[in-house]
Parts: C-alpha cells; structure tokens; sequence
C-alpha cells in the first residue's frame, strides 16, 4: 500500500508535458490572442490621447569641439585632441558648472521656463566631433530655448577666465589664465536648435501593452487552469487516480442533414 502511495506521488510530482502545455494552448489560442491584440491596441489609443492631452516637444542642437586654442601645428594632431576630449565635453556640459547657470539664467525665469536636467540629452558618436545636445519640454518654444541656453552656457564657462598674480624678478604682475585649459576655446556652437518637433511614443507604448496583454494572456490562462477540476484524458485519469480506464464513452457528433434524411 505505501508503495502504491509513492509511485502514486511520484506521477503527481512529474508536472505538465509538453503535450499538456500545447493543449492548454490551444484551448485557450482566441483569449490569449484577444488579450495581446487588445494590449498593443490600447498602448496605441494611449499615445494618441498622450499626444492630444500632454504633448511633448523636443529639440536639438550641435556643439563641435574644434581645438582653435591648441598648440598643436598638424591637422591630424588637432582631430585626435578634438576626438579624445569629445567625451570629456559631454560630462562637462552636464556639470553643474554649466547646469547652475541655466537654472539661474534671468531671461530664461523671466518667460517662465524652469530648467530640468532630467529632460536634458547630451551625446555624441565615437569618433564624430559633434556633439548633440537635445531637450525635451511641454513647448516647442521652451525646448528650443533651453537648448540654445545649455549650449550658449557650456560656451562661456568653457572659455572663462581668472586672474592670477605672479611675480617675476620681484615685480607683481596679474594676467588671465583659462579656467579650463584643455576646452578653452575649444568649443563652437555650428547648429542652434530650431523649434521643437513633436515626441511620438506610440512603439514603446504599443511594445509595453503587448507585455501588458501577453501578462495577462498568462494569468488568465493558469487562473483558468487552476480553477478547472475537469479529467481531459484517460492518460490524466490514471495518472492521478492510478487506476486504469477500462472503457470509455466516445463523442459523437451527429449531422443534422444526415438524421433528416438528407432534406
């Protein structure tokens, strides 16, 4: 008898086949279908109201870091100066050093913008001497404006000055020196930003309602499953009961044509 308990739970224990999951499948193919279409289609309704109720706008504009204070004499030593302070540039016009002066920037405050650095983008290619510097706002006007800001910032704190005394054979003397010695006057704004252009969401919204659906294609599915106490095989009947099926009753399915006679 406890043998007969053990194999019993050892057939319980071995899970669905693969023959069951494909079954469960199909079975349940129109609701699972139904529920992912329904997500990428509700993912595309919501970018269109998003798009009518909270628009948003980004623009961009191009920085080069061109090295017209460099000593260097060749035009290939410039370049490779230029590519490798490249990365340098993006992490500096994301420093507060620039950033405070555009949170700061009295006619920026004056039509009512409110910087914010997580709408800020600043990017560039590996081996390409632009860099992107784009903005993202509520306005096309606004992100326009902020990136000009950002860009027109990063300029003027990059070729800042200070004064510094020296004395040379006993005579004080002050001259200016460059705050920034390896970017002074080593970046050139070649493209302002135009108006902003409308952000459309719409393949990110429709990938996330088709994660949406297929959750809830698969929740359905083992709520299904779980609630159903049904036997659907001779195989499941003796899996779990560990008793043999004898015999059985088949369907049968009965064309009415046939039993009218052919009428």
């Amino acid at each position: 008898m406890d043998e007969e308990k053990q194999v019993s739970g050892e057939q319980e224990s071995r899970g669905l086949s693969f023959k069951d999951i494909l079954y469960i499948l199909r079975k349940s193919w129109i609701a699972i279908v139904v529920f992912i279409l329904a997500g990428a289609v509700g993912g595309f309704v919501w970018s269109k109201v998003e798009q009518k109720v909270a628009p948003v706008y980004r623009s961009s504009g191009i920085i080069m870091v061109s090295p017209e204070g460099s000593t260097n004499q060749t035009a290939s030593a410039d370049y490779s100066l230029s590519n490798n302070l490249t990365n340098t540039v993006v992490a500096f016009i994301k420093t507060n050093a620039v950033l405070d002066n555009v949170r700061n920037d009295q006619e920026l405050k004056s039509k009512g913008y409110t910087f914010k650095s997580s709408n800020l983008s600043v990017s560039n290619t590996s081996g390409n001497l632009m860099i992107s510097v784009k903005y993202s706002s509520k306005t096309s006007e606004e992100s326009k404006t902020m990136v000009n800001a950002v860009m027109s910032w990063a300029k003027i704190v990059a070729d800042g000055t200070e004064e510094v005394t020296e004395i040379v054979d006993g005579v004080e003397t002050t001259k200016q020196v460059a705050v920034y010695h390896m970017l002074y006057r080593n970046l050139n704004i070649v493209d302002t930003a135009k108006v902003g252009m409308q952000i459309s969401n719409t393949k990110r919204n429709m990938l996330l309602g088709l994660g949406v659906g297929v959750v809830v294609a698969f929740l359905f599915v083992v709520i299904r499953e779980l609630s159903d106490n049904t036997y659907k095989s001779t195989e499941e009947i003796e899996r779990l009961l560990n008793i043999p099926v004898l015999a059985g009753i088949p369907d049968y399915h009965f064309d009415d044509e046939k039993k009218e006679g052919g009428k």
